[in-house]
């Protein structure tokens, strides 16, 4: 499985905001050629960050998951929509490609990509978050991944939440990133909950100084998550 989270669209000022939209609207034609004729994409979601947002500079949040890496490579980047998204980028200076390109992805841990009886297709009312840490070496990542089993079958409870998945890198060194991505029915309650249930699963984490977070981020998007109870 191959999965792409992609967050390097910087939004610094009204101009930037301008070309967010006009990027997301690009993608979302993208997504719906995606979500009508790409079946092995899994899922497939970009959201603006929500306002009074903690990110400096704010960022456009994507997830992309894909069952095979030709899934990615081969079918997605040869559909007319993403031809077109990459054509008017390279045209108009949209965004930068980051350095040494997009990075992948690939599950760790416990996590659930769909719940039995969501709709495929995000809602607006939808809310994402997404948390990044940082776990220095394989044996704190081993106990961080450990705890993340326990906050997905805790979490998994809360009503509201739809999606719970966990990533990293498919290489890594010393220090490795390790990505959640949580998405919400709405911002109300159940919200509140995922939130309280996260600050406990950090401060479990972080105990003893070799887990830190490095970045948490909330908004709004569009998209779709396939029908898949348990992501592998």
């Amino acid at each position: 499985m191959t999965v792409v989270i992609s967050a390097h669209i910087p939004l610094a000022s009204v101009a930037d905001r301008d070309k967010c939209m006009q990027y997301l609207s690009l993608v979302r034609d993208v997504a719906s050629e995606t979500q009508e004729n790409e079946p092995e994409c899994l899922a497939y979601c970009w959201a603006r960050p929500a306002d009074g947002h903690t990110d400096v500079p704010a960022v456009v949040q994507g997830l992309e998951v894909y069952n095979t890496p030709e899934a990615l490579s081969v079918t997605h980047r040869s559909s007319a929509p993403y031809k077109n998204m990459r054509q008017v980028v390279a045209n108009t200076g949209l965004l930068s490609r980051p350095k040494g390109g997009v990075p992948t992805y690939v599950p760790a841990g416990t996590g659930f990509l769909s719940k039995e009886g969501t709709p495929e297709t995000v809602s607006s009312e939808n809310w994402f978050i997404v948390v990044e840490y940082t776990a220095r070496g394989q044996e704190n990542l081993n106990r961080l991944l450990e705890k993340e089993g326990f906050l997905s079958r805790d979490i998994e409870s809360v009503g509201g939440v739809l999606t719970l998945v966990c990533f990293v890198p498919d290489s890594h060194e010393e220090e490795i990133p390790v990505t959640i991505f949580l998405r919400v029915s709405s911002k109300g309650d159940d919200l509140d909950a995922v939130k309280e249930r996260l600050q406990r699963f950090e401060d479990e984490a972080a105990s003893d100084g070799e887990v830190t977070q490095k970045r948490f981020w909330e908004g709004q998007g569009f998209g779709f998550f396939r029908k898949r109870s348990y992501i592998d």
